[in-house]
């Protein structure tokens, strides 16, 4: 063993070493649907009943619990929430760790094969892509489920947009598995046109932010004549970076827009040459032509920053803008708004949605813990809708909770917090989309997109970022690039069908979906 990798195997040690005695349990009262701590030998908590005579108060053994994150900037909450919870429940102790994402991603995976893991982790980073982290976990053997007898009856239901927990993205036969992590589905995904407050009233643009695409290069127009400054900033440096404009321009503005590039008409890579995501492409082109974008190649921190500073007036991204830029850039005056789409569509110029399914899984209990049953009551004291984490989690700014209802989050979020202008925009912005994951189980296995993406690392993306700066005959440029990208993924998927996977460009196709109304996942 290298000195580097006995070093990492000692520190992954220390990190996760496991310290508990006995484990105790709760109960859930039947009378009022709150839990009494029990011991592991069945007797209540000292003060809670009276022992048999003749014996000594049953007296719950400590435990402790270690829960792993890489949260860095949410520690000291978390340390909070913990002393919270041993309030409720004295005799356990949890003990908040986090790491940065690019060490956390190398640790827990040796802290399994060494038999010191968490007794709580996040996981979500699963190789086959977004809802396949159970499939991951349960595949290395990492997770154990949740202990049924410390939960009420209705905890499934708390999770919104979740199919009260369905399966297999968070459970398996009957069984849950896993809570789902912010972002949830609406208010903090992608989807939204940020501005400076500033530079739209030098303008004289106050109160009349653009909806629809006349109205946005007008404005544009009118930006760069009597401010000076560029109509939008958006990253192109990184070619993955011009998704944040992508998936928000283009999603209300054609039906099923998925970042993958497969059609949802059509189940293949035909999504470049649609005539909706032509159309929309070309006018982008139309206002990097007219030099109405900031200028250069640059990253997303110059894009935000350019933003902040009054040289650009508006920034498209997704909802944790609204803390990101008060808290890293210091910066308060902006606004948020819909972003514009075709001429002529209704409501108030928004044709589309922006799909997404439902939150995505992220906390586990570990295969190796001792006390799946304490680290249970952890859970499902974290996930109360109007309980302590919840409410303060919120206060905070961090996020928006996928068990919070959306009443409490208007009423928690601070004054300032501009998060509040999204929660009425949300339900115009966001809709639950078909998913492929979810109708055919069997992608877990498949190496299709992977492939495709092996052709050439995020050529779709860096061809677009090519032609948004200098122009062309899209079709022309694109239509080789899906060519060659449909022979690979056809090929891969017929070759793992013979092989006995349930796969095949049916998964990825929904033509009937209206790309507006909520999918229905009971039809998987």
């Amino acid at each position: 063993m290298s000195h580097s990798m006995a070093a990492r195997m000692a520190a992954v040690g220390a990190l996760f070493l496991v310290v508990g005695g006995c484990a105790a349990t709760s109960a859930p009262s039947a009378a009022t649907g709150t839990r009494t701590p029990v011991t592991s030998a069945g007797a209540t908590e000292p003060g809670t009943a009276t022992a048999t005579p003749g014996t000594a108060t049953a007296t719950p053994e400590p435990v402790s619990l270690k829960w792993s994150s890489y949260s860095q900037e949410r520690l000291d909450f978390y340390k909070e929430a913990a002393a919270k919870f041993q309030e409720e429940y004295p005799w356990i102790t949890v003990t908040p760790e986090t790491l940065t994402e690019d060490d956390y991603k190398q640790t827990l995976p040796l802290s399994f094969k060494s038999n010191v893991s968490p007794d709580i982790f996040v996981y979500t980073f699963p190789a086959a892509g977004d809802y396949f982290e159970l499939t991951d976990v349960l595949g290395n053997g990492w997770a154990q489920p949740l202990d049924d007898s410390v939960l009420p009856a209705d905890f499934r239901s708390r999770f919104i947009d979740t199919g009260n927990l369905q399966e297999p993205i968070y459970g398996k036969d009957g069984k849950i598995y896993t809570i789902p992590r912010p972002p949830s589905t609406g208010t903090i995904g992608y989807g939204y046109m940020y501005y400076n407050k500033s530079v739209i009233e030098k303008a004289g643009l106050t109160g009349q932010i653009p909806q629809t695409w006349d109205e946005f290069k007008q404005a544009c127009n009118t930006i760069k004549e009597k401010t000076g400054a560029s109509c939008f900033a958006q990253p192109t440096q990184g070619p993955d970076q011009i998704d944040r404009l992508l998936t928000t321009f283009m999603s209300v503005n054609m039906k099923g827009y998925t970042p993958d590039r497969t059609s949802m008409k059509t189940g293949d890579f035909s999504q470049l040459t649609d005539p909706d995501f032509v159309s929309g492409l070309e006018f982008l082109r139309s206002l990097y032509a007219a030099k109405l974008a900031f200028p250069g190649q640059y990253d997303k921190i110059a894009a935000r920053q350019a933003v902040a500073n009054g040289e650009a007036a508006f920034y498209f991204d997704g909802g944790w803008m609204s803390s990101v830029f008060p808290e890293t850039f210091k910066f308060t005056g902006f606004g948020v708004a819909l972003p514009p789409a075709k001429s002529g569509s209704s409501p108030a110029g928004y044709l589309g949605r922006i799909g997404q399914g439902p939150p995505l899984p992220e906390t586990f209990i570990s295969a190796q813990t001792k006390h799946p049953r304490e680290a249970t009551m952890f859970l499902e004291w974290m996930t109360r809708p109007d309980g302590w984490f919840t409410e303060h989690f919120t206060e905070k700014g961090f996020d928006i909770l996928p068990w919070a209802a959306p009443e409490n989050v208007a009423k928690w979020l601070p004054p300032d917090n501009a998060a509040r202008d999204l929660i009425p925009l949300s339900p115009e912005v966001h809709v639950l989309a078909p998913q492929p994951a979810l109708k055919c189980p069997d992608l877990a296995q498949s190496q299709a997109l992977t492939n495709v993406d092996g052709i050439q690392e995020s050529w779709a993306y860096s061809t677009i970022v090519n032609y948004l700066l200098n122009g062309g005959d899209w079709v022309s440029i694109a239509t080789p690039i899906q060519d060659k990208q449909n022979q690979v993924f056809k090929d891969t998927l017929a070759s793992e069908a013979t092989g006995g996977l349930k796969v095949s460009t049916d998964c990825f196709a929904e033509p009937s979906w209206d790309g507006v109304t909520p999918f229905d996942y009971s039809k998987y």
